[in-house]
């Protein structure tokens, strides 16, 4: 027999989770789960890290429980741009007749606990420039039926099938309607969206729903806007600014230069990482100038190699201590290292290069 004569500062769980739930799920999903509720009852803000000290557990641990439960559809994750989650929500479901009908996580989300995730630095110096996502409205079938009437939605709809590899639902079509109607994302702005989402193996309408707030509430409203924003936060951009010793997100002319490596220049990411290490030995200031200036030089001399740098680096090496005989300018023209300069990477010639170019 249990009894009690009131808890103070008790956390609500509701006999669903208890009954059909819990039973299913292990240790570390069951603690993450009430966490999120012991904190969204008091409107706690808090960041991934914190609830893995908690119950010592590594942060991919909580991750993959958040992600089970939205799974099993009691959790909606928001993502920011850089595919990190930045917020969560509960979603109510239910059971009827052996069979789980959800809700929608939005309409949830007009009564449920909202939870936040305390953003890094970078984000944090980020102030939204729109308001909160209006709330998606309960959308009848006459919505739906009008909504299929406009000129472009049915061109939509199949574009959107091929993304997503089936037939869209009418819980899917409620969905392309907030983000086009509610939001105000044009045709054009939802296929790069889906684009976006599909890239990242997420087909689920609750997560494109959850990216498109997202691109809302930071400003983004234009295709110009989500693809500079999307290609600041590709992961070998980040990679790449790893490399370099730079902590937070690029600006925009660190990733014009990254966009070049990897696109005008063709270089694999094992070659531009490998500039970056030899970058990052030489000089603590103006990095990716250097790095451009190492890269150049590599593509004028045809390497597409790691093995062709290393091969032409130990040539420059050994000619430097085993210095042979002045070469006729025939010779030398005809030579394939001298080319590569023989004082290594002359960081002044570099910058000068990249001024003129």
């Amino acid at each position: 027999m249990l009894t009690s004569d009131g808890l103070p500062g008790a956390t609500s769980v509701s006999n669903l989770f208890i009954d059909h739930y819990m039973k299913e799920a292990n240790d570390a999903q069951i603690k993450v789960y009430l966490y999120l509720l012991r904190n969204a009852s008091v409107g706690a803000t808090f960041d991934i890290g914190d609830i893995a000290e908690e119950f010592n557990h590594t942060e991919k641990d909580v991750i993959r429980a958040l992600k089970y439960w939205e799974k099993e559809g009691l959790l909606l994750l928001q993502y920011d741009l850089s595919g990190e989650i930045c917020g969560i929500s509960f979603s109510a479901s239910e059971k009827e007749d052996g069979k789980m009908r959800e809700t929608s996580a939005r309409e949830d989300a007009k009564v449920s606990p909202k939870l936040s995730i305390i953003p890094d630095e970078a984000t944090r110096k980020v102030e939204p420039t729109k308001p909160d996502a209006p709330a998606k409205p309960s959308y009848g079938a006459d919505d739906l039926r009008a909504f299929k009437e406009e000129g472009r939605t049915e061109e939509l709809i199949a574009v959107t099938e091929s993304y997503i590899g089936r037939t869209i639902s009418p819980s899917d079509l409620r969905s392309l309607l907030y983000i086009h109607r509610e939001l105000s994302f044009s045709f054009e702005m939802i296929d790069l969206l889906l684009q976006y989402c599909v890239s990242k193996n997420k087909k689920s309408f609750n997560y494109i729903e959850s990216i498109a707030v997202s691109w809302y509430e930071q400003g983004i409203t234009t295709p110009k806007q989500a693809k500079n924003g999307i290609s600041r936060f590709d992961k070998n951009i980040l990679d790449v600014m790893a490399a370099l010793g730079k902590n937070g997100n690029p600006t925009i002319k660190e990733t014009e230069f990254i966009n070049r490596w990897f696109g005008t220049y063709g270089f694999s990411k094992e070659m531009i990482l490998a500039a970056c290490e030899r970058t990052v030995m030489k000089t603590d200031t103006d990095r990716f100038p250097y790095a451009e200036g190492i890269l150049s030089k590599w593509k004028q001399q045809g390497f597409t190699t790691i093995e062709q740098v290393t091969k032409a680096e130990e040539a420059f090496r050994s000619a430097r201590k085993n210095p042979t005989p002045r070469l006729s300018s025939e010779k030398k023209a005809a030579g394939g290292f001298h080319k590569f300069g023989k004082s290594g990477y002359d960081f002044a010639a570099l910058q000068k290069f990249i001024n003129e170019n």
